[in-house]
């Protein structure tokens, strides 16, 4: 009867286990410097490329040609200013997306998801001028991660 009672107990707190919030593993990932090399790119306040050595977020495919990158008969543009997020907390950055994606879950997890440029970030980040550190974990760790938040109601706290 013990053994019973302690394994409901188990069993119960297994079930209660704290929801995913993007803070707990998505945070770090988006701020890593693949992510934001392209979401600060039109950013004005935080020196991106496009007042750097950038001229603008519509040229891109003449240097990200697919045969660098690896993308094939993808849309090769930075994101606008709107989608910095440097410097932002884990509660902002996320709000930010959802913000932005007005409040469209579907249309923010296809990006996280099957859009190439993110896809590219995560597993190759081959550039012209090289290949940038990769993000830790990979896409299956990223896939995983990405999928856990949707699951527990894309919290932000």
């Amino acid at each position: 009867m013990m053994r019973v009672l302690i394994f409901s107990v188990m069993l119960c707190s297994l079930a209660q286990a704290d929801p995913v919030k993007f803070g707990d593993q998505l945070q770090a990932k988006f701020h890593h410097d693949r992510c934001l090399q392209c979401h600060q790119f039109d950013s004005r306040k935080n020196n991106g490329r496009a007042y750097t050595s950038h001229r603008s977020r519509y040229l891109c495919k003449q240097c990200h040609a697919p045969a660098v990158i690896g993308l094939k008969n993808s849309e090769w543009m930075a994101p606008e200013a709107k989608f910095d997020y440097t410097g932002m907390n884990a509660k902002a950055t996320c709000q930010l997306f959802k913000n932005n994606m007005r409040g469209d879950a579907k249309k923010l997890l296809d990006h996280l998801l099957h859009d190439g440029r993110v896809r590219w970030a995560i597993d190759s980040g081959m550039t012209p001028g090289g290949q940038k550190e990769r993000v830790p974990g990979g896409y299956a760790e990223w896939e995983k991660d990405v999928m856990a938040w949707f699951r527990d109601g894309m919290r932000c706290e």
